[in-house]
Formats: C-alpha cells, sequence, structure tokens
C-alpha cells in the first residue's frame, strides 16, 4: 500500500499515546527484523546532560569541511518534527518519512500479532533514522541519546567509533537517579568494548564512574582502546562575546561562534573526539558551527536572547552568561517549563536577576501551565505575567524593550527554559 506522511503522522500519534518506556527490548527486535541497520553505520554516540547538542554541532561542523556527508539524529527540535533527521542539516522530506514508516508498518504490524512488546514512538524513530541514514550511504552519523544512555533507544550501535560525554548533571532524575554517580552510571551505559571514550571536564565524582565502567568494559582488551578527558586547565580564554569566543587550548587557538563559556569546553570536548578518531582537524569549522536556542542573540534590536536552559545546570551556566555579557542592564525574562523539572529550584536561581517576567505554557501534555509557573516566579520579581501564547509574551517583552530603549536605558529580553518553545519566540 501507499501511505502519506499524514498516514504516517496519524500512526506515529497513535504509537506516541504509550508513552516512554526505558529497556531496549522492543526496538532490538524491531531492529532485527529490519536487519540491525544500525550496525553497518560508522557512529559517534554522544551521552550527556548538558551541551550533547552542541558537541554535536562542532563534530558535525568538523567533518562537513571536509566534504563528509553526516547524517544527525537529534530531538528535541525547535522547529518542526522532521528536523530531527538531518544530513548536512537538510531536514529528511515528508514523503522519505512516510516511505520509511511503510517499511516498518508491517513489521509493527507482525509484533503486534506475535505478542511482543510494542517499541514506542521514540524506539520507531530511532529505527527510520538508521534506515534513513543507510539508504542515503552518509559517510558518518552523529547519534545523540534521547535520555540517559544504558536503557536509551539510541543505545543498540554494537561498535561505534567513539562514544562522547558532555556535562553531566541533574536531570531526569525520576529515571536516572539521585545522585550524579547513578545518572553518570546511566550515561555511561554506552560505553563499548573496543570503543574509545571523550568526555568533557566533569567533576572528578562524574569521571570516576565513566572511567569505572570503561575499565570494566575494558578488562580484558590489548591493547585498551583510549580514555580521554578534554582538560579544561589547558584553556586560555581570550577574547568572549555575545558573538562568540576566542581561545588557546593546548598552546592552539580556536574561535567558535557559540557565545557562552560552557560552549568553550563543549568546543574542547570535540576537538579531543576529532583528533583521536582523525589526527587532524580544519580550524575553520568551529567558527562555522551554529546552533540556535543555546545562550542565541537573536538580534541586537531589540537585544533578544534565547537559551534552552532547562535544568539547574542549564540555568547555573546561563546566569552567569547574564552576569558577563549584561551588567547594569535591564532583564525582561520570557519563561516556560516543562512540569517534571524543577522549576521551582530554577526560577529561585535565575528569577531575582529580572525586572520582569512573562510566563508561557510549553507545547504538549508535558508543559507546566503558566499560571502556576507565575506564581513560582512571584517571590523573586515584583511583575510577572502570565501569557497565553508565546508570541503574545514575546509582543509584550519587546514592546518593554523599546520603551527602555526610547528612555535612553538599557535592557535585554532573555527567553529561557524548554527548547520545546524556543522556535516560536520572536514572532508577531
Amino acid at each position: 500500500m501507499y501511505m502519506t506522511y499524514q498516514e504516517a503522522m496519524q500512526y506515529m500519534e497513535q504509537i506516541g499515546k504509550k508513552g516512554s518506556i526505558l529497556g531496549l527490548q522492543a526496538i532490538r527486535n524491531l531492529l532485527n527484523r529490519l536487519g540491525n541497520p544500525q550496525n553497518s553505520l560508522p557512529v559517534i554516540h554522544v551521552a550527556g546532560t548538558n551541551g550533547k547538542g552542541s558537541i554535536c554541532t562542532f563534530l558535525e561542523s568538523m567533518y562537513r569541511i571536509e566534504g563528509r556527508k553526516v547524517g544527525r539524529y537529534i530531538s528535541p527540535t525547535l522547529y518542526g518534527y522532521l528536523e530531527r533527521f538531518q544530513i548536512n542539516g537538510v531536514w529528511m522530506e515528508e514523503d522519505t518519512f512516510a516511505t520509511l514508516f511503510e517499511e516498518i508498518f508491517p513489521v509493527l504490524t507482525e509484533m503486534e500479532r506475535e505478542g511482543e512488546a510494542l517499541p514506542t514512538a521514540f524506539e520507531v524513530e530511532t529505527a527510520i533514522s538508521f534506515l534513513y541514514f543507510l539508504e542515503e550511504k552518509v559517510d558518518l552519523v552523529i547519534l545523540e541519546t534521547g535520555m540517559g544512555g544504558r536503557e536509551d533507544a539510541t543505545n543498540v550501535v554494537d561498535k561505534p567509533l567513539c562514544t562522547v560525554f558532555a556535562s553531566i548533571g541533574m536531570d531526569h532524575m525520576q529515571f536516572l537517579g539521585d545522585t550524579l554517580e547513578e545518572i553518570a552510571y546511566e550515561k555511561a551505559g554506552i560505553i563499548k568494548t573496543g570503543c574509545p571514550v571523550v568526555s568533557y571536564p566533569n567533576g572528578e565524582a562524574v569521571s570516576q564512574v565513566l572511567k569505572s565502567q570503561w575499565e570494566i568494559c575494558n578488562w580484558n582488551e590489548n591493547p585498551k582502546p583510549a580514555f580521554c578527558v578534554a582538560d579544561a586547565c589547558q584553556v586560555e580564554i581570550v577574547e568572549e562575546l555575545l558573538s562568540g569566543s576566542r581561545f588557546l587550548y593546548k598552546g592552539k587557538e580556536y574561535r567558535i561562534s557559540l557565545s557562552g563559556t560552557y560552549q568553550i569546553y563543549n568546543a574542547i570536548t570535540a576537538i579531543e573526539t576529532k583528533l583521536l578518531l582523525d589526527g587532524y582537524l580544519n580550524k575553520k569549522s568551529l567558527a562555522l558551527a551554529t546552533w540556535p536556542g543555546r545562550f542565541e542573540c537573536m538580534s541586537e534590536k531589540p537585544l533578544f536572547i534565547r537559551d534552552g536552559a532547562h535544568n539547574i545546570d542549564g540555568v547555573m551556566s546561563l546566569k552567569r552568561s547574564l552576569q558577563k555579557h549584561f551588567t547594569n542592564m535591564h532583564l525582561i525574562f520570557i519563561i516556560g517549563i516543562l512540569k517534571d523539572k524543577e522549576y521551582e529550584k530554577m526560577t529561585a536561581v535565575l528569577c531575582p536577576m529580572a525586572e520582569h517576567i512573562f510566563t508561557i505554557t510549553p507545547p504538549g501534555p508535558r508543559g507546566l501551565p503558566a499560571e502556576v509557573l507565575r506564581k513560582a516566579c512571584m517571590p523573586y520579581c515584583s511583575d510577572v505575567k502570565a501569557c497565553e501564547r508565546v508570541e503574545d509574551a514575546s509582543r509584550r517583552a519587546m514592546d518593554m524593550w523599546w520603551e527602555y530603549e526610547n528612555s535612553g536605558e538599557p535592557a535585554a529580553i532573555v527567553a529561557w527554559g524548554s527548547l520545546s518553545y524556543m522556535g516560536l519566540i520572536g514572532r508577531n
């Protein structure tokens, strides 16, 4: 039968009602029936709490500048559903998705008929990404975990080229554990025997867990694959601006277009990965890397920043960036947070910096109601208003910015929180 994109998405919506279930049995069964396409792909597998997307972006740019065809599987997305399946920055076409789902649909039907556990929507999407990249004959897949690692749907590649760890912090505690060590242990589940590991300069507790799991996986390997931690002590910051940073790493100068000190550490993690795998990199590729929604300056008039800070580590990084770049400015916040996040702690960190706050409800069932968020912000700011639509909050914040501008007072709009609403920010 011929399936349209709309029909495929209707089936995906039905599958999505099942929700998220940890465990790999269903997706392994699905992929096995599809011929295990994931094991025919060269994969760099990336896990972590914050910075996964930025590290993946740096890596993608490093390989694309060499003329390589790079596939990326991304979640969450900012602008649209098919954004999650990309090759050299170009989204999958609707007809392609429909064709690939049509290929998977009989297998799902067969699994259901045989009483097998059925995969979730994310697992089906993951399988589709593998089929897509294999059919398109990509040179490399940069694969980002959805949540955790050990039982994440992406953790089905038998032998990736490398496993990479971004910053690991407190998030998704209801699934991953209540301590950094427990969360790091779950992330470390993507480590494979015989595969090198590269890590962001995490703290000692996290690094020890990663190193321990690498040693367990490779105790019988001779020689052992590399275990590398990017060295923050080897970083010398030359310049930090809203337009990006210049820094020295191990004596060599680099420039990036992503703003924020933490992006420098994401960059050196990507640098270590590329050098480990290939022994060389084109430094220009770092400056070409762009990643929307990560301390991104959307415009200068009005001065409008958006940042997907959606957990405690994220808001602490955002706070440091605001203190560095926006001292003595009036700050206008737009905030939307998911209800399963530590929103009370997050607002306590950032909201004392704001003079005006507009709260919104992010799209989807996980969105924290704007009114609930408004009440959480009120102890820290005297002017907090709940808005029905993201566009309304953007318009009101920009009107307020222009009032400050016309009176000669510097101000900045900062939209932060869930990435799920960031694609709507700035629209009228």
